[in-house]
């Protein structure tokens, strides 16, 4: 068994099934990168003992999170989840489990954390109540039967939550309607002795002292019984079997092909794609010097992406150059644009989304591009932040901080290094090389020194980073401003080539031993 965990019913209908929100730890690797684990299948027990299958409905949603579909059950009941909903601190709270194996029902008691410093980066909040492993994906309930969030084990001495509102904003405009949702209002039926639903507002105390004298007594949570039918022989060594065709893989299929990646050719544990352009750098704790220039520059930095039809083409870092009343200019890479298979030339009409600092998407433009040295300008309607930061120079410290922007989170990415000579692997023998550490989303970034000058643009090699130096830049903006159109872009140069590592599966029954990435794909 990969992993047990506990749901909560979103939606039940005889004509559209029944959505379970849970903890995406359900269908995904154990460690912090919750990769989907493919090929599994999904079973749930329901109320009534009855076990029946599901599916994967959505996957990639905020905060760990992951919806289950399976077949309507009149044994079901969808829980009530209200956006008003307000929790004094240090409320006492229950966090509730069902077992999966046993079937019971068990609960846990605890009190919410206050404070801006218990609010992780992901907008989780945290309780003291104390839950095992098949605790997560659960409901975390105040006394008054309202349910507060989802609660998601990470083995640590507090138990995070993902709050109710954090949650109805993730469903909202995906496939269910929040108004909605809060009409349905049916009591947790497990904790709750009246009839209606409370929304948190009326403060009736003598509610609240009916519900709190009705509640069981709390029972420490205990790992779920095991059962001699779901025992796994974990020494056996595991075969690996091809990719196969259900409803799980369709959907696993249909978000690779939207991404761009290829898709896997085997059902492998642990199983992996390498080179995505999700991939993001960039140490945690970011030196006070390398916090600086990113805070300085950060409002310059944008993601793209390009899109041929509903798949994905490319993904990469720009940033700001220039910016007059109606218009930004984005310096980036041409492989935004450029084909796989022939690099001298571009793929027409691709479009192109651009990611600014505050994660607003708009089209781009292209306006110019120059193959031989793999940089492109695309123009955006000005943004009043989205200011031009560029002054170009030599490097005028020995330390250099590279910045990038990842298309899908919209996360500002920044590491530091040094600039080094290294060994030009690539045609272009004006590249420059930095110790900088990107992955193939800083593509196209920036380079900075620790003063704010910028001091090239960013490619991708797995044994440092190459970067196209300011003045040849420069010089190819005042080409590019010369001609004005993007057919300018080509002219009699070199025909330099540009390789980029394609993303590949990583299966690790096939290659027990982890092998070197590689560095250049044709």
């Amino acid at each position: 068994m990969h992993f047990r965990s506990t749901g909560i019913v979103l939606a039940n209908s005889s004509s559209g099934g029944a959505c379970v929100l849970t903890s995406s730890a359900l269908v995904s690797t154990s460690d912090k990168e919750r990769m989907l684990t493919p090929a599994l299948k999904i079973k749930l027990r329901l109320p009534n003992n009855e076990v029946v299958g599901g599916w994967i409905k959505r996957y990639r949603l905020p905060c760990s999170m992951v919806v289950i579909e399976t077949r309507f059950s009149p044994d079901l009941r969808a829980a009530c989840l209200n956006k008003t909903v307000q929790v004094e601190p240090h409320s006492q709270l229950l966090a509730v489990k069902h077992c999966f194996h046993s079937g019971k029902l068990m609960d846990t008691r605890g009190e919410l954390i206050d404070g801006p410093s218990e609010v992780d980066s992901e907008g989780f909040m945290f309780s003291t109540c104390k839950i095992t492993m098949d605790g997560s994906g659960g409901p975390l309930v105040d006394f008054d039967g309202n349910i507060v969030g989802m609660n998601d084990y990470h083995d640590q001495k507090f138990t995070r939550y993902v709050p109710t509102n954090k949650i109805l904003e993730s469903l909202r405009d995906i496939w269910l309607c929040v108004d909605e949702m809060e009409d349905l209002c049916i009591t947790f039926k497990p904790f709750r002795f009246t009839e209606g639903c409370s929304t948190g507002r009326s403060g009736d105390k003598r509610k609240r002292k009916d519900f709190a004298s009705s509640i069981p007594k709390p029972q420490e949570f205990i790992e779920d019984e095991h059962t001699p039918e779901f025992t796994v022989d974990e020494h056996k060594h595991p075969t690996i079997h091809p990719w196969p065709s259900s409803e799980f893989t369709k959907v696993v299929n249909d978000i690779l092909r939207s991404d761009g990646y290829p898709l896997p050719a085997y059902a492998d544990r642990g199983m992996h794609l390498e080179g995505d352009f999700e991939e993001e750098f960039g140490i945690a704790m970011w030196s006070e010097p390398t916090r600086k220039v990113a805070s300085m520059k950060s409002w310059g930095v944008v993601a793209l992406a390009s899109f041929n039809g509903k798949e994905r083409h490319f993904a990469c870092t720009g940033v700001s150059v220039d910016c007059n009343e109606s218009t930004s200019i984005i310096l980036t890479s041409a492989s935004l644009v450029r084909t796989s298979g022939d690099e001298n030339k571009i793929i027409d009409n691709l479009r192109i989304e651009v990611c600014l600092p505050m994660e607003q998407r708009i089209i781009g433009t292209l306006q110019h591009y120059d193959l031989s040295y793999n940089v492109a300008v695309v123009s955006i309607p000005n943004s009043c932040k989205n200011h031009a930061a560029i002054i170009f120079e030599e490097p005028q410290t020995k330390v250099v901080v590279a910045l990038g922007r990842a298309f899908k989170s919209g996360n500002l990415m920044a590491t530091d290094g040094s600039v080094t000579g290294g060994r030009n692997k690539f045609d272009c023998r004006e590249l420059k090389f930095s110790t900088c550490k990107i992955t193939k989303a800083g593509i196209g970034g920036p380079l900075f020194d620790l003063n704010g000058n910028f001091v090239g643009m960013n490619f991708y090699d797995s044994d440092g980073t190459p970067y196209l130096p300011s003045d040849i830049i420069q010089n190819l903006l005042r080409s590019f401003y010369a001609e004005r159109t993007a057919a300018a872009g080509i002219t009699e140069k070199p025909n330099y080539r540009w390789p980029v590592p394609k993303p590949y599966w990583y299966y690790p029954s096939r290659h027990p031993k982890r092998e070197p990435k590689p560095t250049l794909f044709d």
